[in-house]
C-alpha cells in the first residue's frame, strides 16, 4: 500500500470498497489529523481506542497507521460509531462520535436494504452504485458539527507493544503468547483449553 496516496484512497485500498461506514471513518480519521496535527503513525506514536468493529475502523488503521499488529489498536466491543485518537508525543487525545441519526438519509435505508440481498438484479446494482455516489457526496461534504460531537480527553497511554515468548500449550500443543497462558496442575494451558476444562485444570 502506497503511502503517499491521498487518505480516502488509502482507505478504500485497504478495506476494498467504497461503503458509507468507511467514509465516515475517513472522516474521523482527518478531522483527528487536523485537530491533533498528527500524521500517520510510523511507530506507535499514535493509539486509537475504537467502540466497533464496522466499516470505519478500517479507515483509521489505513489513515492514521494503528493497528492491532502494531499494538496501538485497541477494540471496545461497544457497538458504538466512537474513536478516541491520541497522541503520545503531544499527550493530547480526542474522543470523536458520530452523531446518532447523522447519516439517517432516505438513501442510506435503501443502501442498507440493497447491501443486505444475497443476489441483486441488474437494475439493483446499478441502484446501489448510484446510492454509493449518493451517499459518497453526503458524508464526505457534511460539516463536522453535522456529523460528529468531539472533545479533548485524558487518556491513560498504555506502554508501547512488548514481544513476548511463546510457550506450548501441554493440551493441544500449540504455541501461545506467555502472556495469555494459564498455570494449572495439567501444565500450561492455552486460554481455550483452559475454558473447554472448565477452568479447573
Amino acid at each position: 500500500m502506497c503511502k503517499n496516496m491521498p487518505p480516502l484512497e488509502l482507505a478504500i485500498q485497504f478495506h476494498g470498497h467504497i461503503c458509507p461506514g468507511l467514509l465516515i471513518g475517513v472522516r474521523a480519521a482527518e478531522f483527528a489529523q487536523k485537530h491533533l496535527d498528527i500524521s500517520q503513525d510510523y511507530d506507535e506514536e499514535l493509539l486509537a481506542v475504537v467502540e466497533t468493529d464496522s466499516c470505519g475502523v478500517d479507515a483509521i488503521q489505513a489513515i492514521l497507521g494503528c493497528t492491532f499488529g502494531k499494538g496501538n489498536l485497541i477494540f471496545n466491543d461497544y457497538g458504538k460509531n466512537v474513536y478516541t485518537i491520541a497522541s503520545r508525543d503531544k499527550n493530547q487525545a480526542v474522543r470523536i462520535a458520530q452523531k446518532y441519526g447523522a447519516t439517517s438519509f432516505r438513501e442510506s435505508e435503501r443502501f442498507r436494504e440493497l447491501n443486505r440481498k444475497q443476489v441483486l438484479s441488474e437494475e439493483e446494482a446499478a441502484e446501489k452504485e448510484n446510492l454509493i455516489g449518493v451517499l459518497f457526496e453526503k458524508i464526505m461534504t457534511m460539516p463536522l458539527e453535522d456529523l460528529f460531537t468531539w472533545e479533548d480527553v485524558e487518556l491513560k497511554m498504555p506502554g508501547k507493544a512488548q514481544i513476548h515468548a511463546t510457550r506450548q500449550c501441554a493440551v493441544c500443543g500449540e504455541g501461545v503468547m506467555e502472556t495469555r497462558t494459564r498455570q494449572t496442575e495439567t501444565g500450561i494451558l492455552c486460554i481455550p483449553c483452559y475454558n473447554k476444562l472448565g477452568g479447573e485444570a
